[in-house]
């Protein structure tokens, strides 16, 4: 995998966790559980399609 995918992919999860952290507050909910599902939504079973069994 190139590395500007792995930048581009890092960084959007990373604005999408300050937006989800504003949307949490307005809602009520804890923020974790919000990460929890962006997780899951990223992961290798779901539309994300990111592996992260391989740490190397």
């Amino acid at each position: 995998m190139a590395i500007e995918y792995l930048l581009l992919v890092g960084s959007l999860l990373i604005l999408i966790s300050v937006a989800i952290t504003k949307l949490a507050d307005d809602l009520g909910v804890p923020p974790l559980l919000l990460f929890l599902a962006i997780g899951m939504l990223a992961g290798s079973e779901e539309p994300g399609g990111i592996y992260f069994e391989d740490a190397a």
